[in-house]
């Protein structure tokens, strides 16, 4: 059978496939379905996931599937508050939606510039992941943001294993983020590779087609070697098995094909704001 290829997840040293799964969206679907689709990923080797408190009722399936299986892959989660004891409330309860003792990597969800002085503060969120890390409640410290100052000010600060952040043909101005982060030894963890929620819907019905198919995107994505892991979306076992195939026989994109993603991705912008 294919093989994912694997790549270093930063200073945590954890070996990680460059496909992964998000699942934000497997509450979406019914129950049998999401596990299903879920099982799938993994059987097909990916063995990074990455949910949020905040993503419905998402860590209570993928318990579900933990509970049936040895545990041969890394979990992710992230937390929304801002505060120590409520990073520390929402931990617990992620180990126990999990079925869990220990989850791999904890993240700081969706933090902006206004939230950053409270999250690294007294008694901020922070506080609150590495008081978890110290009672081996959790093994790594990650953040999401959607905002490059942010993951600048992250990734210098030394407190954070890993970014998660959106990069595709339309976000590359991420990319001076992403070098940084990899000179820094930080894992890059990619969200919304395929252009995030809509896009596909966008894309398909554009008139006259576009070159930017979902393969593409992934194919864009997974070229950059400073990424780590790239973790679309997924609710069906077709989206899983096309993501799989595109993973497992790809060639790092040319050149040529890169900047006619670039070319198409900035007239869609161009177009939408007209």
């Amino acid at each position: 059978m294919k093989e994912l290829k694997k790549r270093r997840l930063g200073r945590t040293n954890l070996m990680v496939a460059e496909l992964g799964f998000g699942a934000m969206n497997i509450p979406e679907v019914e129950e049998s379905e999401a596990l299903k689709t879920l099982s799938l990923a993994l059987d097909l080797g990916v063995n990074f996931v990455d949910t949020a408190r905040a993503y419905g009722h998402s860590e209570l399936l993928i318990g579900k599937v933990v509970k049936t299986r040895e545990k041969d892959f890394y979990l992710a989660t992230k937390t929304l508050s801002r505060t120590k004891n409520g990073a520390l409330r929402d931990i617990d309860k992620s180990r126990s939606y999990l079925g869990v003792d220990r989850i791999d990597l904890y993240q700081l969800h969706d933090v902006s510039p206004e939230d950053w002085p409270q999250v690294m503060g007294k008694d901020g969120a922070l506080q609150g992941l590495r008081h978890a890390r110290s009672l081996g409640l959790i093994d790594y410290i990650g953040i999401s943001s959607h905002t490059p100052q942010v993951l600048r000010m992250a990734i210098s600060s030394g407190e954070f294993d890993t970014v998660q952040l959106k990069y595709s043909p339309f976000e590359r101005e991420i990319e001076d983020v992403i070098r940084l982060a990899e000179e820094r030894d930080v894992g890059v963890i990619v969200m919304k590779p395929l252009g995030g929620h809509g896009m596909h819907s966008t894309l398909k019905y554009k008139e006259g087609g576009t070159f930017l198919t979902p393969r593409m995107l992934l194919w864009y994505v997974l070229s950059n070697p400073c990424i780590s892991v790239a973790i679309p979306g997924v609710r069906f076992p077709w989206e899983v098995e096309e993501n799989f195939e595109l993973a497992t026989s790809y060639q790092p994109m040319a050149m040529a094909e890169k900047s006619k993603c670039e070319k198409e991705a900035d007239m869609l912008f161009s177009a939408d704001d007209c």
